[in-house]
This record gives C-alpha cells, sequence and structure tokens, in this order.
C-alpha cells in the first residue's frame, strides 16, 4: 500500500471561511460548522479517518473545506483505479480497527496500514473487478429489498 498511495495533511489555509469537513458531517448527522482557518481539501478529495474507533473509514468529500482533526488525505497513485485501492482498503478495514495503537485515542496503525499488501492487476483488469464487486453488491441490495 506504501507504494500505491499517501496519507498527508491539507495545505493550511487562513482566512476563508470554509465548512469543517467532520466525521458527522461526513456521515450526514448533522450540518457542517463553519471555521476561518485549517487545513484545505478540494471537492471530490478522498479523507481516511486516522483517530478513533472507526480508524480506516474512508470518505470522499463532496464539498471543499478543512478536512476535519481526526482525519489525513488520502492520496492514491494516478496509475491505479482509485475505487480499486479503496475496496482493498475496505477489505482490511476490521484489521485496521482492531490494531489501533495510542491508549488515551486510539490511531490508525499507518505501519499496518502502509504494509496493506495490494494485487496489482492492469488498470483495465482493475476497472472490470470492480464492476464485478458493484454488480455484486447491486444484487445482495436487491435480495435484502426482497426480504
Amino acid at each position: 500500500m506504501q507504494m500505491l498511495c499517501s496519507l498527508t495533511d491539507g495545505e493550511k489555509l487562513d482566512g476563508k471561511e470554509m465548512p469543517n469537513l467532520d466525521v458527522k458531517y461526513l456521515r450526514g448527522e448533522r450540518d457542517f460548522k463553519t471555521l476561518t482557518n485549517g487545513r484545505y481539501v478540494v471537492a471530490n478529495s478522498l479523507l481516511i479517518l486516522v483517530d478513533g474507533e472507526n480508524s480506516g473509514e474512508v470518505f470522499r468529500t463532496q464539498i471543499e473545506g478543512y478536512q476535519g482533526s481526526t482525519f489525513k488525505q488520502l492520496h492514491i497513485n494516478k496509475n491505479m483505479f482509485a475505487e480499486y485501492i479503496l475496496h482493498v482498503i475496505n477489505l482490511h478495514r476490521k484489521a485496521l480497527r482492531e490494531n489501533k495503537v495510542g491508549s488515551a485515542i486510539p490511531h490508525l496503525d499507518k505501519k499496518l496500514f502502509k504494509a496493506i499488501e495490494v494485487p496489482v492487476p492492469p488498470y483495465k483488469e482493475q476497472v472490470r473487478i470492480v464492476a464485478a464487486i458493484n454488480s455484486m453488491y447491486s444484487r445482495l441490495d436487491t435480495i435484502m429489498e426482497i426480504l
């Protein structure tokens, strides 16, 4: 994973009023709060939760704003199909949640994250794999609706 992704903070920005992209807002649990400084994130960025019980959860921002303090920006290598990498991360979410570091506030074990082994098929195969996964999820949703 360390060759395919990087975790960074956004660019520090002061004086511009923008939404705080925290966990509750990104989960749709409340409206955003406005801040006048923080780490700037463009719309459609990927943020990975690195602090708290759900470390490893990934969000895609719908709007620009300041990243919440419990996040890092997730940058995926341009030669990879981002949705493929997101599925790989999702496969490892349980391990990432169960193997946090720190006592007062549990943190994502970045060494564990970077050590995730990712099969790297050709780009077109990554696209086909994601399409197959999404198709199966769609079928499961249909089955759940019937039940």
